[in-house]
Order: structure tokens, then C-alpha cells, then sequence
């Protein structure tokens, strides 16, 4: 499956793509497909946190994907406005001795604020209990009935875990009955508050 659905839900474009990282906060995840850097940031405020290093394979292993599909996120992009950096996973099940994808998920940092998705227009905010001790937000976007997301407050300014599910024969609960359980698991990533 191509990331199509993934690029639909946030996103498209990446901006001066460069060889230089963003910071990270931590290295020590443990990973076994290597991604390239981060895009080049232009922006005020750095995005020092890369789910892409700093999720581990054990944490994507129990929310249900596969480490080894690790790959850049389709909607990572770099702008003096707003950088956006991360990686994208995939679950697939075996139906008929073929495999059919049930699920992308995206998890991402950013420099948005939770007050910016709370404002935005586009955005069904329905849940806003903390997750992992943080604040924290649950939205969809009408426009796209196959995806849900969460966001947390974090240290640069949001991490965001989207989950989008494609639709296929392989029965599978909608994201937003999902998405609470899986931005749980991720938040773990982000450490103590």
C-alpha cells in the first residue's frame, strides 16, 4: 500500500530536505530499520524530538505494527512556519494467503500548539482527558471519516499520533476507538513531564 492515505490526512509536502538531523532528545530507542535524517529546520522554534529515533520497535510492536515497515512520515515537512517531523508504520493481516493493509499510523512532532488544533475550523476536538500525565486532545477531521488522531502537549509543541484505516476486507474498529489506547502507548516515548 502506498502512503496515500497517510499523505491525505496531514499534509504533503517536504521542504528543504536536507543530510542534517534535528536534534533529538534521546537515541537510546531501540530500532532496527534506520530512516534518514530529519528535514533541515527553518523555523524560530526547533523540533528537537524525532519519533523516528526516539520510538522504539517495542513500543510500535505492542500498539499493533510492524517496526520493520519504519519509514519517514509522508506529511513531514520543514518551514519558517512549521516544521513537522516523524515517522509513519503499517499493520497488514493475511486474508486468503494475501495481505491487506489495516492501519497506518503516523506519530509526529511538531511545533503547533493544542490551542492551534483546538482553533482550527477543520478539526472535531471530542475527547480532552490527559494522556500519560500531559494534555492532551482527540480530534478527527470530518473530511477524512477514515482517520483519527491525538495530539499531547510536549516539550516543542505537539506530538501527534494519527491512525488511518483503509477501508478493506478485513474487519477492523473504527480509528477513533482506537486512537486513545494507541497515543498511550506512544506517549510513553515522551519520558517523564
Amino acid at each position: 500500500m502506498s502512503t496515500t492515505a497517510l499523505v491525505a490526512c496531514g499534509g504533503n509536502s517536504t521542504e528543504n530536505r536536507a543530510n542534517t538531523a534535528a536534534p533529538t532528545t534521546t537515541a537510546s530507542a531501540k530500532i532496527q530499520v534506520q530512516v534518514p535524517p530529519a528535514a533541515a529546520q527553518s523555523g524560530a522554534t526547533q523540533v528537537r524530538f524525532d519519533p523516528c529515533v526516539s520510538v522504539g520497535d517495542e513500543l510500535v510492536s505492542r500498539a499493533g505494527f510492524d517496526p520493520a515497515t519504519r519509514e519517514r512520515a509522508a506529511d513531514e515537512s520543514s518551514s519558517s512556519l512549521l516544521t513537522t517531523i516523524g515517522c509513519q508504520f503499517w499493520r497488514e493481516e493475511l486474508v486468503d494467503g494475501e495481505k491487506f493493509p489495516t492501519g497506518g499510523l503516523g506519530v509526529t512532532s511538531s511545533d503547533m500548539t493544542l490551542d492551534e488544533i483546538r482553533r482550527n475550523p477543520g478539526h472535531s476536538v471530542f475527547d480532552s482527558d490527559p494522556i500519560g500525565g500531559r494534555e492532551a486532545i482527540l480530534y478527527r477531521t470530518p473530511q477524512v471519516p477514515i482517520s483519527c488522531t491525538a495530539s499531547i502537549k510536549a516539550p516543542d509543541g505537539i506530538f501527534t499520533v494519527r491512525l488511518t484505516v483503509p477501508p478493506g476486507p478485513v474487519a477492523v474498529p473504527e480509528p477513533c476507538d482506537q486512537i486513545r489506547r494507541l497515543a498511550e502507548i506512544f506517549s510513553e516515548s515522551l519520558g517523564g513531564n
